[in-house]
This record gives C-alpha cells, structure tokens and sequence, in this order.
C-alpha cells in the first residue's frame, strides 16, 4: 500500500533557527507542484521516537539566518494514519482519536501570526474558562481558580514551552488546521501581551486534494470567527 502524505492547509511563520536545527529526510517525497518551491517539514511521531525532517527549502531557510530573518514560512506534511477511503475516520472525532499522533519537535512563533490564521476554535478568558467542553465538569469556583492558577503562572513566568499549542493538521473535515490544545493558554498570552510561543503539531489523516478543493469551498461558507 502507497504511502499517503498530507499538508496542512497553513503556512506558519516559524523561527529559521527552529528549522535549521531539523535533520533532513532521506527518504524521496514528490512534493505536490504548488509546494515545491516551499520550505516543507516532516512530521515525526514522539512514541515511535521519530523526529521531524526537512524535506525541502534547506537553503531558503540558510538565506534566511544569514539576512537575520528571524522567521521562515514553513509547510508541514505528515505521514497519514487514516487510509483516504475511511472518510468516517477523517470527518469523525471519536473515529479520528484512534489515529492521532503527535510530532516531538516544538516551534516558536509569534502569537499574532498564529491568530491571524484564524485556526482556534474559540477565545477562552476568565468568563468561559473550562466551561464550554463538556470534558470540564467542574464548579465555577473550580474553574475560576483553576484559570487564575494558570494565568498567574503564565505571567511570572512567561510562556512554558514544555506546554506549546498544540494544532492538528488537516483537523476540521480533513482539510483545515485548528488549534487542538491550548486555548486557554492562548487567551491568557493575548491578556497580558506575551508574544512569543511555542506550538507542537498533531495529525491523523487528511482529504485527498481533489476533494480538499471540493469541500473548501463549502467549508469557507461557515468560517471560524475569533475575538
């Protein structure tokens, strides 16, 4: 069985010195025609102690450092989990939970560039923290705690990277990416102007791009708003 590669359907605006560190892929990948001339990372799996690869733009992302270009867009691909016949697995939460992986490399970008791709799936502050999942059944003063608790943290502290954002590729009907985990932090980080943050990638499966243009355009009819 052929090996099935996604994309994500962003580029993200990563530091180049997070990118350079990255080994290259040694294994051929016939990049799609519109993603060739773009600097596009692997996705490892952190159980399977696979770290991420570059597998195109090694001198794109060189120039970069040596013009003191603090950040480099970057596409991600990711080996899929989910055969492209199991549409039930891609368009389903509970199916698509069984495949998810995760990536063990952390990026550093800049919390406007991240929230201007409009990939959260809602804005948590101290009003509605923990309160819209229905994974978060607890009391208000629980939450409320548990928030300010957090928040303090982020504060003194600024943004821990062993806690990054975490977005998953291809996530809402196996074409676009949202943010997976974090909200709250990124809330917190947008209360207090912290800038600088760290994200982690997660994937499973992916559309195949013929239906990805298919159902793009139905998906940009009901986009996601963010405050």
């Amino acid at each position: 069985m052929s090996t099935t590669i996604g994309y994500s359907s962003e580029l993200y605006f990563i530091e180049a010195q997070d990118v350079m560190g990255l080994e290259d892929n040694i294994t051929p990948i016939a990049l799609p025609p519109h993603l060739t001339s773009e600097v596009v990372v692997l996705l490892g799996n952190d159980k399977q102690g696979i770290a991420d690869t570059l597998i195109s733009g090694r001198e794109k992302v060189q120039n970069a450092i040596q013009n003191k270009q603090t950040h480099i867009g970057v596409r991600f691909a990711f080996i899929s989990n989910i055969s492209r016949w199991n549409l039930p697995a891609i368009f389903f939460k509970g199916l698509r939970q069984h495949y998810k992986f995760q990536s063990p490399n952390i990026y550093h970008i800049s919390l406007n560039s991240l929230r201007s791709m409009h990939i959260e799936r809602g804005f948590r502050n101290a009003q509605n923290a923990y309160a819209i999942s229905k994974r978060w059944k607890i009391s208000p003063e629980e939450r409320v705690n548990r928030y300010q608790k957090l928040s303090n943290s982020i504060k003194q502290n600024g943004f821990d990277d062993k806690y990054p954002i975490a977005i998953m590729l291809c996530r809402r009907c196996g074409i676009k990416d949202c943010v997976d985990d974090g909200h709250h932090r990124i809330g917190i980080c947008v209360e207090n102007g912290i800038e600088r943050i760290a994200i982690r990638f997660r994937a499973a499966g992916s559309l195949s791009l013929r239906l990805q243009n298919l159902c793009l355009k139905f998906i940009n009819l009901f986009p996601k708003k963010t405050n």
